[in-house]
């Protein structure tokens, strides 16, 4: 009848326009699944999204026990086509490109910090930054972990949606509400040098085509 905390305060995972989220009932491994509302525009007849659907795990860490959230596993059934680029030195102020074939990406990044003033992540039509004297992953709270950060960045064309850490964090965000010419994605650290550890992009196709040619009506029988 009475719920009683074990910490002071509340703790806060999703940041950005997220809200009125809703968790799956009785799914059939066992996993939370939840899914949120993203308060962004975007063209055409309708405004506002849904966000990806995510997974909600807890974990035990020195400040105690936190939710994490990460995208469902599923969504890598939409990768077309990978991209990497090498380990290497992130000099202050020298871009490391990648050239990618589409606007629609999963993005994997990894960086120790090292000197750098900040980390910038730049994808079609928005940046990522993280703040490394603030401990800032855009507007977010969050401390490297052993001088290291991890991203997995979800780029759509009305929505974006950044994880932290392995899902520490979880940013909603918007888009640049229109089709983006492909080219390059690029790291960059400034006011330091840093270290690029895992560099990769995705090239995702749309979940309706997906969707469509998995579900097609199967063949009638002739009739007897």
């Amino acid at each position: 009848k009475t719920f009683t905390p074990e910490h002071e305060g509340k703790h806060q995972v999703h940041y950005g326009p997220y809200y009125a989220s809703q968790t799956y009932d009785n799914s059939p491994d066992g996993r939370r699944i939840q899914i949120g509302w993203i308060k962004v525009g975007s063209p055409g007849p309708y405004n506002q999204h849904f966000s990806f659907p995510h997974c909600l795990t807890l974990h035990q860490g020195e400040d105690g026990i936190r939710m994490f959230v990460t995208p469902v596993k599923e969504i890598e059934a939409l990768r077309a086509k990978t991209h990497k680029a090498e380990a290497q030195k992130l000099a202050a102020g020298k871009p490391v490109d990648l050239p990618v074939g589409s606007d629609l990406l999963d993005i994997r990044l990894a960086v120790e910090v090292g000197t750098a003033e900040t980390i910038e992540l730049n994808v079609p039509g928005r940046t990522v930054k993280y703040d490394v004297k603030a401990s800032k992953l855009n507007e977010a709270e969050m401390k490297p972990v052993d001088g290291k950060i991890t991203l997995q960045v979800l780029v759509d064309r009305a929505l974006i949606e950044i994880v932290g850490n392995g899902g520490r964090v979880y940013i909603s965000g918007a888009g640049p509400g229109k089709k983006m010419d492909a080219g390059n994605i690029s790291v960059t650290a400034t006011g330091g040098d840093a270290k690029l550890m895992q560099f990769e992009a995705n090239e995702l196709m749309s979940i309706w085509n997906t969707t469509a040619s998995k579900t097609k009506a199967a063949p009638k029988e002739p009739a007897a």
